[in-house]
Parts: structure tokens; sequence; C-alpha cells
């Protein structure tokens, strides 16, 4: 049976009218900040999540008082940077920050039909039309109806970027496109991992498919990276937006978001990420997820909720991801609005607290960047 989490204190992070803010991701960095990223456009009548909207940003914000205050956020990692997916945050040990991050190729329509034949194009009418079938998008149904009068715009292919940071995520100075063939790209929203020996694992999945989740491996620090190995890939299957963890005894942990039946999905590795498991379900209600290890050693998988209740919630495990307490699933709110929400992350705020970030729709309809402190009960 759901139980609440004891002493919430929920508080909206960031809001901005004219904009609809979106899908966060959270890091705490070695000199004790916090930096998160999320994606930022221009707010409209109805919602657009990235593979739909060239006019997407991903920004980042810092705080330097366990999530109590931000700073105004800053594109990052510069302004000709549109049309990006959900990005992804890697502390690594050394002081530097890893941004991944997919951007699309995105054509006016006039332009996209004379390509039309010739490259990869997604016009309108054909996302319009999945996301009038898909549960989760409220507006499908009437952008479909006048789907390029709405979004006068086609997608094309695009590039995968891993950006580097020297300082905290004030300002990105370096950046690589990164070569993920047999792939066409790669996407992932909750960066890698950094073991021990220094190597650095990053979990993608195949953008714009959405079907296949592979690895990334850089024994430089992040400077290069070496060819994908496929982590997920089942026929018939949709995996994406891949989480990571390395356990104390060494095995990584991989939870994934499986579309085409809308289940979480585990797999595993006992080789460093260079064989993985076959994926099996969990049953865990939510995705995407999103992985913390607790200070006594137990996992905590946060999840958004886009059925009612809405809200967030998360589940923990004592035997590092094999099985999952859901029956004392832990409700961190169950009072948003509607299903515009969802991407929990949480860190340890210490003194026994947990902080989860989060999107959600605020009383007058604006879609914000929200954040909850909390208590294990």
């Amino acid at each position: 049976m759901p139980i609440a989490v004891a002493a919430p204190r929920h508080r909206i992070l960031h809001k901005d009218p004219f904009a609809y803010s979106a899908h966060p991701h959270l890091v705490a960095l070695p000199g004790g900040d916090w930096l998160m990223v999320f994606n930022k456009t221009v707010r409209r009548p109805f919602i657009l999540h990235p593979p739909e909207d060239p006019f997407f940003h991903n920004v980042v914000t810092r705080s330097g008082d366990r999530g109590l205050t931000w700073t105004t956020p800053e594109v990052a990692p510069a302004f000709n940077c549109n049309g990006a997916e959900c990005a992804g945050l890697t502390a690594l040990a050394d002081g530097r920050v890893l941004l991944n991050q997919w951007r699309f190729d995105w054509y006016p329509l006039g332009l996209a039909r004379r390509f039309e034949g010739t490259r990869p194009l997604r016009f309108p009418a054909e996302w319009a039309a999945r996301w009038a079938a898909s549960p989760e998008h409220d507006a499908g149904e009437a952008l479909a109806a006048r789907a390029e009068a709405i979004a006068p715009w086609a997608r094309g292919g695009g590039t995968s970027y891993v950006h580097v940071s020297d300082d905290g995520g004030v300002s990105w100075t370096a950046s690589q496109a990164l070569d993920v063939a047999p792939y066409d790209g790669g996407y992932g929203m909750r960066g890698g991992v950094e073991l021990p020996d220094g190597e650095i694992l990053l979990p993608l999945c195949d953008v714009p498919h959405y079907r296949r989740v592979f690895i990334l491996r850089s024994r430089d620090g992040g400077r290069s990276w070496e060819r994908p190995v496929e982590a997920a890939a089942e026929d018939g299957m949709e995996f994406e937006e891949p989480c990571l963890v390395a356990l104390p005894n060494g095995r990584l942990l991989l939870l994934l978001r499986e579309n085409a039946g809308r289940r979480m999905h585990r797999c595993h590795s006992d080789d460093g990420g260079h064989r993985w498991s076959r994926p099996a379900p969990i049953a865990v209600d939510g995705y995407p997820p999103h992985l913390l290890r607790l200070p006594d050693g137990r996992l905590l998988c946060t999840v958004g909720r886009r059925e009612p209740p809405f809200g967030i919630r998360a589940v923990l495990s004592d035997d590092e991801g094999d099985s999952w307490d859901i029956e004392r699933t832990l409700v961190i709110r169950d009072d948003l609005p509607n299903k515009d929400l969802g991407y929990p992350c949480s860190l340890d705020a210490g003194g026994g607290e947990i902080f989860t970030v989060y999107y959600g729709q605020d009383t007058d309809g604006v879609t914000t960047i929200q954040g909850t402190w909390w208590r294990l009960p």
C-alpha cells in the first residue's frame, strides 16, 4: 500500500509565465554545490516536448544552499544550440562537469519540402498523429487536426554532443560531437557514471527511434569515446531514457523506460559494462527512473506518475535493485493537477533529508520546475 513520505516541503524553484520549463536533471558537485539542467521553450496554448519543438534550449542553474535558492538559468552550452532533447549531467571527481546533449536538425516547412525524399524528415502531421494516439498528451487530437499551421517546421537528423565545463557548469568551453554509429543518434537525460578506475560510462538511447539503449565509454576523462556497446534491445520493445548506477560490489545496474508496454525494465553488467543481461520487467509503477544510493546503502528509485492521482513517487531496494518494495511505495506528491509532470531526480540533502526535483504545473497552468524536501517514513 502506498505510504506518504515524512515532512514534505514543496517549493517552486523556477517559474517563467512566458515559457514551458520541464525535464530536470540534478547532480551534486564535488565542492558541495548542486547543478541542474532542464528544458525551456516558449509557452503555448498547447504542450510540445523536445522532439517536436525547435525552440527548446537546455538551461542550467546552480544552488549553493541545498536547493533553497537558485541562480538565474542560463542557456547551455550556447544560444545557437537550440532544438535540443533533454540533457544529462555527469559530475567528475576532478571537478569538471559533462553535459550530454542531442540536438535535432530543423527546417522550415517550405525548405523541408524541397528536401523531401532525399533526407530523413518528420513532418508535423506524422508526429501529431502519434501524439493523438498517446495516453500521455491531452492536446494530441487538436494538434493533429491542424499540425502544419501550429508547428510549421520539419525535423531531420541530428548530432550527439558532450560539452565540458571546468568551472562547475558556469561556462562550457569544450565540445565534442559523438560518433554513435551504427545508431542514428544518442539521447540520454540522466548523465553517466565515473568508475573507480576513472573510466566514464554514458548510457544513451537510439534517437530518433527510442528503441535501443547503448553505452559509450571514455578512458580519458571524456575527451574521446569508444564505439557503442549495446545494453538493451528486444523485438517489439521500445527502450529509452536509461539511468545507470555503479554498485559497491562492482555491478552496474541500468533501469530503462519501455514505451511499448509502459513498464520499467532493468538489466545489469558484471564486467564493467562490456556485456549486459537481458532486460527484465520490474513492477515499479511510473517512469522515467532516477536512481540514488542512500547513506544506509539502499537504492531509491524516483518516478513520475501520469495517471490519477498525479504526482511523484519512489520505491526502495535493499538488495542492490534485484527487488523493490512496491508494497510500500513512497508518495512524495499526489496533488499535482494533471499529467504534465515528472522526470524526478533525487539527491541526499543531508541531515536525513532527501531532495527531489521534478516538473509540474502551478495552479495557474504554468509549467514549472519544482522541488520537495522530505524524509523516509
